[in-house]
C-alpha cells in the first residue's frame, strides 16, 4: 500500500513538471507567432524600401502587426526583437516621407 501511495504521489509530481514544461513551450511557440506575423509584415517594407511608393503603404500595417505582437508576447527578448524591427521600419519612414 506505502508503495502505491509514493507511486501515485510521483506520478502526480512528474505530471506537474510536464504541464509547466508545456505550457512554457505553448508560450514559446505563441511569441514565435506572433513574432513571425510582424516580422513578415516588417519584411515586405523592407524588400520595397528602395520604392518608396510601394513601401509607404506597407508601413502602417508593418507597425500595426509590431503593436499587436507587443500586446500578446512577455519574454523581454522579445520586446528587444519588436524594437528591434520597429527600429527598421522607422529607418524607411524616415527615408520615405
Amino acid at each position: 500500500m506505502r508503495g502505491l501511495v509514493v507511486t501515485v504521489l510521483l506520478a502526480l509530481a512528474l505530471g506537474g513538471c510536464r504541464n509547466r514544461t508545456k505550457e512554457a513551450v505553448e508560450k514559446v511557440d505563441h511569441d514565435a507567432e506572433a513574432i513571425s506575423k510582424a516580422s513578415g509584415a516588417v519584411s515586405q517594407v523592407i524588400r520595397n524600401s528602395t520604392d518608396c511608393a510601394a513601401a509607404k503603404p506597407l508601413i502602417p500595417e508593418a507597425y500595426q502587426r509590431i503593436e499587436e505582437a507587443r500586446k500578446v508576447v512577455d519574454a523581454p527578448a522579445t520586446q528587444e526583437t519588436l524594437n528591434a524591427l520597429k527600429a527598421q521600419v522607422d529607418r524607411i519612414a524616415q527615408a520615405c516621407p
